[in-house]
């Protein structure tokens, strides 16, 4: 985890609380890339996601005075957007109980995952492994593994930001980490590295 950029956020969070502008747009230009990476893996419409992204930054600007000091800010817009995503989707799903329990929506792994592997020349059946693999992953096991090896989220970040119990955060990790195992376990090991599980 990066604690330059964690200090950074949390002394300009200070300021932007007290009204600096800069503070706030400062805010705003480290996070929002990383928010809609992360938001387009959990609604694939991109318009959705960039309306919820500035509605976050919307609603800190208008409930600055009364918002406490989060430990981790990046984990907090990360916890707010993946509300406000819920919000729409149960909005305009109205029929649907739940936005985590009762569907799980399509999740992305890192995209530039596939960049990479090129970079290293590995060969496209490998690389097709891989993908494999992945697909085989729930959407919420390939959520846990991006917050988990992505993000460096601890499980109770991940339980706080999923609304799951921490037994079952640690079930689907297990589970995600057996089908990986499972469907690499021929392949070569700098696949895995390259993915970031180069524990598997």
């Amino acid at each position: 985890m990066n604690t330059t950029k964690i200090d950074i956020s949390t002394e300009l969070w200070q300021a932007f609380k007290k009204g600096d502008v800069e503070a706030y747009r400062d805010l705003y230009q480290i996070h929002a890339g990383f928010l809609l990476n992360y938001g387009i893996r959990l609604h694939n419409v991109l318009n959705v996601v960039e309306d919820c992204v500035q509605e976050v930054f919307i609603d800190l600007w208008q409930y600055r005075q009364n918002l406490s000091d989060p430990s981790d800010v990046k984990f907090y817009l990360m916890r707010s957007l993946r509300n406000r995503i819920g919000k729409h989707f149960r909005k305009n799903q109205p029929y649907i109980s739940g936005f985590d329990d009762a569907v799980e929506l399509p999740f992305l792994i890192e995209p530039s995952s596939e960049q990479r592997l090129i970079d290293l020349d590995i060969d496209a059946e490998l690389y097709q492994r891989v993908q494999f693999a992945i697909k085989a992953l729930t959407p919420r096991q390939k959520e846990i593994i991006y917050l988990r090896y992505f993000n460096d989220l601890s499980y109770d970040q991940i339980c706080e930001l999923m609304n799951i119990n921490y037994q079952s955060a640690r079930t689907q990790h297990y589970n995600a980490l057996k089908v990986l195992r499972s469907e690499l376990k021929n392949s070569n090991l700098i696949i895995l590295s390259v993915l970031g599980l180069h524990f598997l």
